[in-house]
């Protein structure tokens, strides 16, 4: 029988995108062995989330399955490691611990894989403590020369681990992982395609931001968008007014990138962290969704906007080539992007050429993007088949 660890500890009770990915693909995972009857699966996940795991997990049809879910504390960080490898340990050999995200491990009896999904804080260190930065470096090292083998979620973080730490394929056994589009959004129904033409056809611009309020996720960079914006309001003579619905976590960063916005026309909705249904809403009927991000290892709300027709904004950085293409426009720092992206905007309302294009390519990402999570499953469990007891 295999035994194996699926380590969810990534996993919190306001989602980030760990647990978004890390809940895709346990169900993604137990799905493809739900009518295998030689594997025993342990889930550890954090105590507070044990209710939350299984509400949103195992509502599905996994009976077959031999599945243990043991908790783990999680007030505090320190003890969630602490109390995670001792449990680790104490439950004796694994044929493999799979973790969904990167954890610190202290010479566990079973052979062990991570993911790794970005490397921002290598791409911008100076966005990040020195400390932060160190905690990073070792855990990379540490998986390099102990971890039997290293998941990644795209080509972005497959060239971003050679680059930074020298973890290539000749070195280390690495394996394709891939996000995708989430449970959370494919559960609900698409827009009908008259829907999204008569969302055109008003004169009230709703934008939609979805993020951490900080610099690597871009935002001083679409409050210079605003400022722009709000300055040549008038002028443009477009809309009756522009919303911009804001979806994210405060940090520390937050209150110095909001010093002196002064804003005369448009108008900023802060929404905090908001559940799927009432996330999904604002998907649907947002005009575009800004993503100017510095650095991404995937970029789940990229994804999520195109379920709902959303016309994603982005900058130019790799991953959001990987996903959109080469071809789909982007904008950066270097292009004068304040004025492209309002020249974009108007674009896009006055030419239905220009959005049926964007409809098309829309399209073709979306269904290229569905199975990511079913194929990161299978590609773990054929994975898994191949060791050696």
């Amino acid at each position: 029988m295999k035994k194996i660890a699926f380590v969810a500890t990534g996993y919190i009770l306001k989602y980030d995108g760990i647990s978004v990915y890390t809940e895709n693909l346990l169900l993604e995972f137990l799905s493809i062995l739900n009518d295998k009857k030689d594997y025993q699966i342990d889930v550890y996940t954090g105590q507070s989330v044990v209710n939350l795991l299984k509400e949103r997990i195992f509502k599905e049809n996994l009976n077959n399955l031999n599945i243990n879910i043991i908790s783990v504390k999680d007030n505090k960080f320190i003890a969630k490691i602490i109390d995670l490898n001792i449990k680790l340990i104490r439950n004796g050999r694994y044929d493999l611990i799979f973790m969904s995200n990167f954890m610190p491990t202290v010479c566990p009896p079973s052979k062990t894989m991570k993911v790794i999904h970005d490397f921002s804080v290598n791409h911008f260190s100076e966005l990040y403590s020195k400390n932060y930065l160190k905690y990073h470096n070792m855990l990379l090292w540490y998986a390099k020369k102990f971890d039997y083998a290293i998941g990644y979620i795209s080509n972005t973080t497959l060239a971003d681990m050679e680059k930074f730490h020298k973890i290539n394929p000749k070195n280390k056994e690495l394996l394709y992982l891939p996000n995708g589009i989430p449970f959370k959004v494919k559960n609900y129904v698409r827009p009908q395609i008259q829907t999204i033409k008569n969302k055109y056809l008003t004169n009230k611009l709703e934008l939609l931001v979805v993020g951490r309020i900080n610099k690597h996720k871009g935002f001083d960079r679409i409050l210079e968008f605003c400022k722009y914006f709000d300055k040549h309001f008038q002028e443009i003579n477009k809309f009756e007014s522009v919303k911009l619905n804001i979806v994210g976590k405060q940090t520390k960063e937050t209150e110095n990138i909001f010093k002196d916005l002064d804003l005369k026309y448009l108008e900023l909705d802060f929404h905090g962290f908001l559940y799927d249904e009432e996330l999904n809403k604002l998907y649907a009927k947002s005009h575009f969704c800004l993503f100017l991000s510095r650095n991404e290892g995937y970029g789940i709300p990229l994804v999520e906007a195109m379920w709902f027709n959303s016309i994603p904004i982005i900058s130019n950085i790799p991953i959001f080539s990987e996903v959109m293409g080469e071809d789909y426009i982007k904008f950066d720092d270097k292009t004068g992007y304040q004025k492209a992206i309002v020249d974009f905007i108007i674009n896009i309302f006055e030419s239905e050429e220009s959005r049926q294009n964007q409809q098309n390519i829309i399209e073709l990402i979306v269904k290229k993007e569905s199975n990511g999570y079913k194929l990161a499953a299978n590609n773990l469990v054929n994975f898994i088949e191949k060791i050696e007891e």
